[in-house]
């Protein structure tokens, strides 16, 4: 079976849901793509919950912007 990122809302089985402009970004880099896949549904659960996090579109733009970079790098850092 191939595995496949679950973007946008609904009842993912195989962990969170990636809102969509955070899944937008990561799927533009396909070493950030490689890194997000690799992390444990409890990793993507706090990076989600990071993003959301932010007091305002501005923030949660720039907070994604820093993760698509961190995984671009390689970094699992949750």
């Amino acid at each position: 079976m191939e595995h496949t990122t679950f973007i946008g809302t609904g009842r993912n089985p195989d962990g969170p849901d990636l809102p969509l402009g955070l899944g937008a970004e990561i799927s533009s880099d396909p070493k950030a793509m490689e890194t997000f896949r690799g992390m444990t549904s409890q990793q993507k659960q706090a990076m989600i919950h990071y993003i959301r996090g932010a007091v305002n579109g501005d923030e949660a733009r720039g907070r994604i912007a820093d993760v698509v970079r961190r995984l671009g790098a390689g970094q699992r850092i949750w």
